[in-house]
């Protein structure tokens, strides 16, 4: 069973990276790491073909293009997504149950 991954969406952008089956970056995902600012976290749950990846939201704007381009054009990538912050869910009123 995997841990959970801590994530602070105040300081950075999460990026999940979906990789194609035979990619040679099963055995080195450590080569996602394309960009000095990019940090590895590890696998989505036990998602073997998804990577978490993160970048500082400060830096964010001004290296989002060169981030996603570099990992776009990894040969194994099959998808680049930006996560979304979390949203708060409201909580419902007594009666509406």
């Amino acid at each position: 069973m995997s841990t959970p991954l801590a994530q602070n969406h105040d300081e950075n952008v999460y990026l999940t990276i979906t990789l194609s089956p035979t990619s040679a970056l099963h055995e080195n995902p450590d080569g996602l790491a394309v960009h000095a600012l990019i940090s590895r976290l590890g696998r989505v749950g036990e998602l073997r073909d998804v990577q978490l990846l993160s970048v500082p939201r400060a830096s964010w704007p001004r290296v989002q293009g060169e981030v996603t381009d570099a990992l776009t054009a990894l040969p194994g990538v099959l998808r680049v997504d930006v996560q979304d912050q979390p949203r708060r869910r409201a909580k419902r009123g007594g009666d509406e149950l």
